[in-house]
C-alpha cells in the first residue's frame, strides 16, 4: 500500500477516535448533570415518571459510552496496524531511494525480462483460446492462466515492477540482517549469468559485519519464467 494512502487512513482513523472521545466526554457530562438532578430532587429511590426518565437517560448514555469505547478500541487496533505498515513502507521507500547502481540495474533488467516473457505467454494463451475448442483449451490451461490472458500490458508491467522491487527489498533486508547499516557496496560485481542475465556476486560491508552475496538464474525460456536466486551469508 502506498505511503500516501496509509497516511490518509491513519489521519482518518485518528480523527474517528478523536470524535468518539469527544462524544464520550459529552455523554459523561450529561450523566453527571442527570445524577445531580436526581440527588437535588431526592429521586434516587423514586419510581415517578420524572425519576424513571432521568435514570433511563443515564443508562442509555452509559450504554452509548460502552459502545463507543469498544469502537475506539477496534479503531485503535486498525490504527496500530496502519502505523506499522507505514513504518515498513517508509523504510522500504528509503531503501529503494538509496539503492546502489548494481541493484537498480538488476531491478530494471528483471522487469524488462519479465514483461517480455509475460506478454509472450499471454499472447500465446490468447492465440490458443481462439484456435482450440473449449475442452482442449480448458485441459491445457488452468483458471489462473485463463484469467492471465485478460491482463493488459500495463497490468503486467505494474505487477512486475512490484515483484522486482519486492525481490530487491528482500535482498536488502537479508544483507542488512548480517551487516547492520550498509556502508559499502563497492565489492559487489555484476556479471552475466544464464542467458546473459545480470547476476550479482561479491561482498557488502556494514557497521556490524560483512556479507557474501552469490546469485544464480534459471528459466527464462520455454515454460519457465526467469527467476533469480540470491544467497546471502556472513563472512
Amino acid at each position: 500500500m502506498k505511503i500516501e494512502t496509509l497516511s490518509e487512513r491513519i489521519a482518518n482513523a485518528e480523527n474517528k477516535i478523536g470524535k468518539k472521545q469527544l462524544t464520550i466526554a459529552k455523554k459523561q457530562t450529561l450523566i453527571a448533570k442527570k445524577q445531580k438532578l436526581i440527588e437535588a430532587k431526592g429521586l434516587a429511590n423514586s419510581d415517578t415518571p420524572e425519576a424513571l426518565t432521568l435514570k433511563w437517560d443515564i443508562e442509555h448514555y452509559t450504554d452509548d459510552i460502552s459502545r463507543l469505547e469498544r469502537e475506539i478500541a477496534e479503531t485503535a487496533l486498525t490504527l496500530d496496524n496502519y502505523r506499522k505498515q507505514l513504518e515498513g513502507a517508509e523504510r522500504e521507500s528509503i531503501l529503494i531511494r538509496e539503492l546502489p547502481k548494481v541493484l537498480k540495474s538488476l531491478q530494471s533488467e528483471l522487469v524488462d525480462r519479465w514483461d517480455k516473457w509475460d506478454t509472450e505467454r499471454r499472447d500465446k494463451i490468447n492465440a490458443d483460446y481462439y484456435e482450440l475448442d473449449y475442452k482442449e483449451f480448458s485441459r491445457s490451461y488452468n483458471h489462473a492462466d485463463q484469467m492471465f490472458r485478460l491482463k493488459s500490458d500495463e497490468q503486467i508491467h505494474n505487477n512486475n515492477v512490484k515483484s522486482a522491487e519486492s525481490l530487491i527489498i528482500d535482498l536488502l533486508y537479508r544483507v542488512r540482517s548480517i551487516t547492520g547499516e550498509i556502508t559499502d557496496w563497492s565489492d559487489i560485481r555484476a556479471s552475466a549469468g544464464t542467458g546473459g542475465f545480470t547476476v550479482l556476486n561479491g561482498y557488502v560491508s556494514g557497521k556490524e559485519g560483512r556479507a557474501c552475496v552469490e546469485s544464480i538464474t534459471a528459466g527464462g525460456y520455454n515454460i519457465q519464467r526467469l527467476h533469480i536466486r540470491v544467497m546471502v551469508h556472513s563472512v
